[in-house]
C-alpha cells in the first residue's frame, strides 16, 4: 500500500487543521493509503489526528539547539522532526498551509512529489509568514490547492506560482456532523440567559484579521441606528485574557457590555450556531470560512465585505447573503436591521445558503484531492 505523509503545521481548533482532520476521516475510510501525520506543534486537535493516522510530534531539542535558537534566533525545524519519521519512506507528502513549507526541501529527501494545501490570503502570509514563502520552499513544490479564486489569484500575482501549477478546491465541511447540535436551543438560550432576542452571530479567533474590533463597532452602530433593538451579539471562539479585558474597556464606553456575548471555544460549535438569526462575517481577510459555511449549512444568510478573500465567491448578495462594502459596518448594521423586520426574506435567504452549501460537503470536495494525490503518485 502506498504511504503518504501529511505535515500540520499545529493541531489548534482552527480552520485549516479541522479541514486536514475532516479529509483523513474520510480517505481513512476509502483504504486506500497507509497515512501517517507529523505535526509540527501540539493542540488541542492532537488526539483526534491520532484517531486517524501514526501521528509524530517535534522530537525534544538538545541543549545545543535551544543555544543556538537563543542566541542565533534560528528556527532549527528540521532538526526537530523524529529520526523514525525521516527513516522512513513515503510516496507523497502533504503540506496543510504555507507554514509546512519551511521544511519542504528537507522532505525532499523522500524523492516524492510535495502538495501544499494553502488557506492564506496575502495579508497573512506577508504578516505572519513571509519567510516560509521563499522561493527555495516554494520550488519544492509540486503541486498547489488553493482554497478560492481569491488565495489562487494571490498565489499568481504576489508569489509567481504558475496557474497550471494550481488546483482549485473550496474549503469543505461535514455536513452531515454540522448539521446535528447535540443540545436544543432552549438549553443554549438557558446557558445564556436568552429569551426571543434576535441573534447576530460571528465566529473566529478574536483577532484584527477576524475584525473582532468591527464586530464591537457593528454592535455600537446597531444601538446608534435604533437603541430599543432586541438585538444580540454572540461570538463563538477562543477568547484572551488580553481580549478580555479590552472587550471590557471599550464596551463599557459604547455602551454594549449586555449587548455582546462571548461563548469562548466551543468542541461542538453548531450548538451556538442554530440560535443565529443571521450571520455577520467581519473579517478583513478570510481565505473561505469554515464558520461561514457552517452558518450557512443551517439556513443562516450571510453578511460578509466585499474585497475581504474568499466569501464573496459563495454569497449571491440578495439571495444567499448580503455583500457591503469593505469595514462599512454602518451599512453591515442598517442591513441586519432590515433582515430583522423582514422575516421572509430572511428565511428565504437562510434556505438559500443551506442548499448552497451542500456543494462544499466533504463528500463532493474530497473526491478532487484523492484523485490529485493518485495522479502525483504515478507521475501524471
Amino acid at each position: 500500500m502506498k504511504k503518504l505523509l501529511f505535515v500540520s503545521h499545529d493541531a489548534s481548533r482552527t480552520g485549516a487543521p479541522i479541514v486536514l482532520l475532516s479529509f483523513l476521516n474520510w480517505l481513512k475510510q476509502q483504504k486506500a493509503y497507509e497515512i501517517s501525520v507529523y505535526l509540527k506543534h501540539g493542540g488541542d486537535l492532537e488526539d483526534n489526528f491520532k484517531q486517524f493516522a501514526t501521528t509524530y510530534l517535534p522530537a525534544q531539542k538538545t541543549i545545543t539547539q535551544r543555544v543556538v535558537k537563543r542566541v542565533f534566533k534560528k528556527n532549527e525545524e528540521g532538526a526537530q522532526i523524529p529520526s523514525e519519521l525521516m527513516d522512513q519512506s513515503f510516496d507523497l507528502v502533504y503540506l496543510n498551509t504555507v507554514v509546512c513549507l519551511d521544511i519542504a526541501p528537507l522532505l525532499k529527501k523522500f524523492k516524492c512529489p510535495v502538495i501544499c494545501h494553502v488557506h492564506e490570503n496575502d495579508f497573512t502570509i506577508n504578516n505572519y509568514y513571509p519567510e516560509f514563502v521563499a522561493a527555495k520552499n516554494l520550488l519544492a513544490v509540486n503541486r498547489f490547492i488553493a482554497v478560492s479564486k481569491s488565495t489562487l489569484h494571490n498565489l499568481v500575482t504576489n508569489y509567481a506560482i504558475p496557474a497550471d501549477k494550481i488546483s482549485l478546491v473550496y474549503e469543505f465541511i461535514d455536513l452531515d456532523k454540522i448539521k446535528k447540535p447535540s443540545v436544543t436551543k432552549d438549553e443554549v438560550k438557558q446557558e445564556l440567559g436568552l429569551t426571543d432576542e434576535f441573534i447576530v452571530g460571528g465566529s473566529g479567533l478574536t483577532s484584527w484579521r477576524k475584525g473582532i474590533d468591527l464586530f464591537l463597532s457593528l454592535a455600537a452602530e446597531i444601538n446608534k441606528i435604533q437603541p430599543d433593538n432586541g438585538i444580540k451579539l454572540i461570538w463563538v471562539g477562543s477568547v484572551t485574557h488580553e481580549f478580555s479585558c479590552r472587550f471590557a474597556y471599550e464596551a463599557e464606553r459604547l455602551g454594549i457590555k449586555d449587548m455582546v456575548i462571548f461563548t469562548g471555544s466551543k468542541t461542538i460549535p453548531q450548538n451556538y450556531f442554530q440560535l443565529f438569526d443571521v450571520f455577520a462575517l467581519t473579517s478583513r481577510e478570510d481565505p473561505f470560512p469554515l464558520v461561514a459555511i457552517e452558518a450557512a449549512s443551517l439556513n443562516k444568510p450571510i453578511l460578509c465585505f466585499e474585497q475581504s478573500g474568499g466569501m464573496e465567491e459563495f454569497v449571491k448578495d440578495g439571495e444567499t447573503g448580503l455583500i457591503v462594502p469593505y469595514a462599512d459596518v454602518k451599512d453591515m448594521a442598517v442591513k441586519i436591521l432590515t433582515l430583522q423586520d423582514n422575516h421572509n426574506r430572511r428565511i428565504n435567504m437562510g434556505e438559500q445558503a443551506g442548499k448552497l452549501s451542500v456543494n462544499y460537503d466533504i463528500g463532493i470536495a474530497a473526491p478532487p484531492i484523492l484523485h490529485l494525490i493518485t495522479q502525483l503518485i504515478n507521475g501524471n
